[in-house]
């Protein structure tokens, strides 16, 4: 986080998740890292379910070639997405593979932070009707593994600990909530915060809809937030030009 007389400025990282437009001329992720790097980005978020980077194709070599490709690019590390369909948890026959799925994610958030002094981190969505005893295990794998769980579902699952709380604005926006307003009400400090954004019944780039970004920053800040704001371009039109606008908008004081 860095300061500006009375305006502060989280650090930036860009999610790597839900990036369908053609923002390279090569496939793949290792593409997409580089790209985020040639913007500007000094941090990225990888998509865990993205082939190429799921936990389960990731041998220790494709892991360290994986940490050394960040290093070189000079971006840090700010953790995982896994983004699995809340049902699923909620499902008999998938909640294994589900809860399995966030489990690799655990290992390999760990295994990918030491590699680089990284944040291991895995960002999810937990349905509001997650059982306790659900909850309690990937509480404990996220213990086990040394690695935080964030949920970013809204109200959150989370609180203190290896299950804790992540904000995504535009999630809040659409329940026609403030999040600069709703942050100072939680009980705790969140273990991480998106930088995403919410108008006309869907989500946009950073700075074109509804969500005041500085006030938000502010409202992080105040709450003793010292993460990165993962800018989230999920389901949003032309992400090469919202990728960059993001990065103006983040770092940019009025």
């Amino acid at each position: 986080m860095l300061q500006h007389g009375d305006v502060f400025t989280l650090r930036t990282s860009l999610s790597l998740t839900g990036i369908t437009e053609p923002v390279t001329d090569a496939p793949g992720p290792r593409a997409l890292i580089e790209w985020g790097a040639a913007l500007g980005y000094r941090a990225v978020q990888l998509d865990a379910a993205l082939p190429g980077i799921r936990p389960r194709e990731l041998d220790r070599s494709g892991r360290r070639d994986l940490a050394s490709l960040l290093r070189r690019s000079q971006l840090e590390f700010s953790g995982l997405d896994l983004w699995i369909p809340a049902a699923h948890f909620l499902d008999p026959a998938q909640q294994d593979r589900a809860v399995s799925a966030v489990v690799g994610a655990l290992e390999l958030t760990a295994e990918l932070a030491r590699l680089t002094s990284g944040t291991p981190l895995v960002s999810i969505a937990l349905p509001e009707k997650t059982a306790p005893t659900l909850l309690d295990s990937l509480r404990s794998a996220a213990e086990l593994h040394g690695s935080t769980l964030a949920d970013h579902s809204w109200p959150s699952r989370g609180g203190e600990g290896p299950l804790a709380i992540g904000i995504d604005p535009a999630e809040l926006l659409a329940a026609r909530l403030d999040p600069a307003a709703e942050v100072p009400r939680l009980p705790v400090t969140p273990a991480a915060a998106r930088l995403s954004d919410y108008a006309n019944a869907g989500r946009v780039a950073p700075g074109r809809g509804q969500l005041d970004v500085l006030a938000y920053q502010i409202a992080l800040s105040t709450k003793g937030y010292r993460g990165f704001a993962v800018v989230d371009l999920r389901r949003v039109r032309n992400q090469a030009d919202a990728a960059r606008q993001a990065l103006e908008v983040a770092s940019s004081a009025p």
